[in-house]
């Protein structure tokens, strides 16, 4: 017994300790008003409980327990090699017991003091403020600062924030996720880094997590590994929480009662928001992250067919679009600045950049003249995408380099430093696999930016391009003793960051040009505030395989969950990216007709339909190896092109209110149990469209979830045979022949007549297909 009392006080054995939250008799129980929300200390559950002006609660922490800790204990991050970073948190002597001791209230806002202890044994205790801080009537800051601490907690540099959940609520967002859309007993690390070749897939995860890897340890990475990582979750009890810190964090969602967002950091800085539907949280929280810039219309047009091999391959092809009526809006060209071979150490090989940014004379001759050439097109005009990224490779072994921007910038001091190297050149070497190393441009460097602006304008722009895939952003060290920045900030604060200013960066030069009504760039890197610069997400490295993790599947679990983080505008490389054809025993990963086919298909109901040839194009079907793959391509930008008005409202409703084009129909149906579970199965493109893509391997149909809706009367279409679906929250069996895809308007119609021309051109389409399948041919 007296144990057990010794525990409850934190006197006995440290780790018997019982968490406890003591208020002090000088803190009066009462309500505070900041704002549109009531905060109250609660003295008798001895619990913070924060409301909104509804009485409705928005934050809760649990009665009787911290809602604040500590632990000391150096995470693992790292090494970093290649984008791939494996994170192992490590936690020691948490703190256990949480005293408030004072309350200072003004109109605004609500400072507690207190502190926090391991146990009431001195010298093992620290000072804290825990300040709430109205931002707007539906956005409450909370700010955590330690201050004062004991000799023996100054290895106490992180901050736990503890708070109540209930079992049944689910959480959405994080940034693009790419193996579950909810996250209920899960814990997410928030870090920017590769995605990873597997990601659980097997046994292709396995083999590229061995330290044997010929990319490096955990390259095949987890289910929580992406590109666009993202402190923030929108919750199907309508609440929204983020953080504006960039250090690394993670929110665990382990326990049923509970979340524990944790953070690398002396101070965490967040907000609570408050909203009445999922969908109005979006639009509060993207008043913080920014919103995504309107494309311009001329991509909704039609195809942006993407390859690689020089100008009179690209001139054959176009022709051959042009000669199967396909709609096409562009060219993507990663390889105008040359194609460099990367061996891996087998005898394989992949087709990767020389990455200079200046057109390659090889390729293509007379660059700028073969842009214009492309734009003057009889039969409409084709616009170029060309590619870069923040890396400059040395080419002094490049046949035809006018330039050699790595050199240049190495002697200006623009490259990202490498504090552990004695030379006096202290250039950090990025590694991005086998034989291909390269600088990486230090965006901090005010000069540095104003050099590669000025590159950027004279050898990218300059030449009539109208975007470019804008890659990377995810390889800075999360390391002080890996690398120094011009700026003074720490790699541990800022790797999460870099991805937002090389966005902004670009967002800069296109405003400086004037082309906000013309430019396409498309990242896949990407942190909180990105949405603000950018106008076009894609969903970054897929495998050409079927797989939840990294294959189709991932693609569009990845761009819906996205769409709860502000990454309203997105897409996917049509047929996938990474193809292994012998790199690993055993291993083969190649692209199929089959999935290219149906990747065509989805892409239809996306921002932009775009091709990909993949890493190694020669061991990948391709929309231009056969003539049933022409006519499956043109159908399909076909599809996506009778889309366009409904997706142009689409596009301006994600500027001006947050909302995603691609919706999880948990935006609509928070409540039903069946959406709730639905990954990549089927999805909403806007509120009047429902999608339900064929995403496994030979599959002739789909079923089709139909959610049961409050009013009566209410239809699914089926766009193709016209057949009317009832609301009634039953699964039906739909079929889906290649070109026709399972998608649905909603009855009575609420698209205000923009998906006309998607029914016009179905109904035309499956008109003409029944009789050729009448007559046989």
């Amino acid at each position: 017994m007296l144990q057990s009392v010794l525990n409850h006080i934190g006197l006995g054995n440290e780790n018997l300790i019982q968490p406890c939250l003591s208020i002090g008799p000088a803190v009066a129980d009462e309500i505070y008003i900041i704002g549109g929300f009531k905060v109250h200390l609660d003295a008798q559950i001895q619990a913070l409980v924060i409301k909104n002006s509804n009485d409705l609660v928005v934050w809760k922490s649990l009665d009787n327990t911290p809602f604040l800790s500590s632990t000391s204990g150096e995470d693992s991050i790292g090494p970093g090699e290649g984008g791939v970073f494996k994170i192992v948190e490590h936690d020691q002597d948490p703190t256990h017991l949480q005293t408030i001791t004072h309350v200072e209230h003004t109109a605004e806002t609500v400072v507690i003091t207190g502190g926090l202890t391991t146990k009431l044994v001195q010298p093992t205790h620290l000072d804290y403020t825990f300040t709430l801080k109205a931002i707007s009537p539906r956005q409450l800051q909370f700010t955590v600062k330690f201050s004062r601490k004991d000799p023996s907690m100054l290895d106490h540099n992180r901050v736990l924030l503890t708070y109540a959940s209930r079992k049944e609520e689910e959480f959405y967002g994080f940034g693009e996720q790419f193996s579950y859309t909810s996250f209920k007993g899960k814990k997410v690390p928030i870090f920017v880094r590769e995605q990873g070749i597997g990601r659980g897939d097997q046994p292709i995860t396995a083999l590229l997590n061995s330290p044997l890897s010929v990319f490096g340890e955990f390259a095949g990475g987890d289910h929580f590994t992406t590109y666009a990582s993202v402190p923030q979750y929108i919750t199907t009890d309508n609440r929204c929480l983020f953080l504006e810190t960039s250090e690394y964090a993670s929110f665990d969602l382990k326990q049923p009662d509970r979340v524990i967002v944790r953070l690398n950091s002396n101070t965490m800085i967040g907000r609570i928001v408050d909203g009445e539907s999922m969908l109005e949280l979006i639009t509060e929280y993207t008043l913080y992250s920014g919103r995504m810039n309107v494309l311009p219309d001329w991509i909704s047009e039609g195809a942006v067919a993407g390859m690689q091999g020089g100008a009179s391959k690209v001139r054959d092809v176009v022709k051959r679009l042009q000669d199967h009526d396909t709609p096409l809006a562009a060219v993507w060209l990663q390889d105008w600045c040359g194609k460099r071979i990367q061996q891996t150490g087998n005898g394989s090989s992949f087709k990767r950049l020389w990455w200079n940014w200046e057109s390659d004379d090889g390729l293509y001759p007379h660059w700028k003249d073969f842009v214009q050439e492309m734009l003057n097109q009889e039969k409409g005009p084709v616009r170029v995408l060309s590619y870069v990224n923040p890396f400059l490779a040395n080419v002094e072994h490049k046949e035809g380099a006018h330039r050699n921007l790595f050199l240049e910038a190495q002697n200006k001091g623009y490259l990202v430093k490498d504090p552990s190297r004695p030379s006096e050149c202290k250039t950090l070497i990025i590694s991005s696999g086998p034989d291909f190393e390269a600088g990486l441009l230090d965006i901090t460097y005010p000069e540095a930016r104003i050099w590669f602006k000025q590159v950027l304008k004279e050898q990218v722009w300059g030449t009539g391009v109208s975007g470019m895939m804008t890659d990377f952003g995810e390889y800075l060290p999360y390391s002080s003793e890996k690398a120094s920045l011009h700026s003074g900030i720490a790699p541990e604060v800022y790797h999460n960051r870099y991805p937002e200013d090389w966005a902004s960066l670009h967002h800069e030069v296109v405003t400086e040009l004037g082309l906000q009504n013309e430019a396409v760039n498309f990242y896949r890197a990407a942190y909180t505030r990105s949405p603000a610069y950018i106008n076009l997400m894609w969903a970054g490295d897929q495998n050409v395989t079927w797989d939840q993790n990294d294959g189709i599947k991932s693609a569009v679990i990845g761009m819906l969950s996205g769409g709860f983080s502000g990454f309203s505008i997105t897409h996917s490389d049509i047929g996938g990216y990474t193809t292994l054809n012998g790199l690993l025993p055993g291993l083969n990963i190649t692209r199929s007709k089959d999935l290219l086919h149906r990747w065509m298909e989805l892409a239809a109901f996306t921002a932009v339909f775009r091709t990909h040839e993949g890493i190694i194009p020669e061991s990948n079907a391709q929309f231009y190896d056969s003539e049933d793959s022409y006519v499956q391509f043109a159908h399909m930008a076909k599809l996506f092109k009778s889309l366009s008005p409904y997706r142009k409202h689409l596009i301006r409703e994600a500027n001006e209110k947050g909302w995603p084009l691609m919706r999880h129909l948990v935006l609509y149906y928070p409540n039903d149990p069946t959406v709730r579970d639905l990954t990549y199965q089927q999805f909403l493109l806007g509120s009047a469209l429902l999608v339900a893509p064929t995403l496994s391997p030979s599959a002739t149909f789909v079923k089709v979830y139909f959610p049961q809706e409050h009013t009566k009367g209410i239809f699914w279409r089926h766009i193709w045979t016209g057949k009317y679906y009832p609301a009634d929250g039953k699964y039906v069996a739909v079929d889906t022949p290649y070109g026709l895809p399972a998608a649905f308007v909603k009855e009575p119609r609420e698209d205000d007549g923009l998906l006309n021309t998607l029914l016009e051109f179905s109904s035309d389409h499956y008109n003409h297909h029944q009789i050729n399948q009448q007559s046989g041919n």
